[in-house]
């Protein structure tokens, strides 16, 4: 583990199907490299075995402790099996004051582009719920 001076400390998050755990190096090393890239420390992990979000709970508990600074997805299609999902966990996290990195996108909510898009994106899917 690299320390860094600005101590921004990262955590992964992983998701794969139940008994397939081929796509986990891929994503641990998309993690690593992205956190060598914005010269983050790597940390920890967290991993969603099949559907489900219950993994999320666990990141913010372990965001909201201090432990972790920033999480890192590998792409939107690892945050939830559906659309609807995804857009839960974005929203779960921005209510919660968590830092995301999607990686293979170079969404960062924590710089303006990055909070504005996902923002714009929850402001939508609110709109469309209403809507129905």
């Amino acid at each position: 583990m690299v320390i860094v001076p600005d101590g921004v400390r990262a955590l992964s998050f992983t998701r794969h199907a139940v008994g397939s755990m081929r796509e986990l190096p891929v994503q641990r090393a998309v993690f690593t490299a992205a956190c060598e890239a914005h010269g983050w420390s790597a940390g920890g992990s967290v991993c969603q075995i099949g559907r489900g979000l219950r993994a999320w709970w666990s990141v913010v508990r372990m965001v909201r402790s201090g432990a972790y600074d920033v999480v890192v997805v590998d792409t939107w299609e690892r945050m939830s099996a559906t659309e609807a999902g995804q857009l839960w966990v974005l929203s779960l996290l921005q209510r919660s004051g968590v830092r995301l990195l999607v990686a293979r996108d170079g969404i960062d909510t924590g710089e303006p582009v990055g909070y504005g898009l996902v923002g714009a994106l929850l402001d939508i899917w609110g709109r469309e719920a209403v809507a129905r």
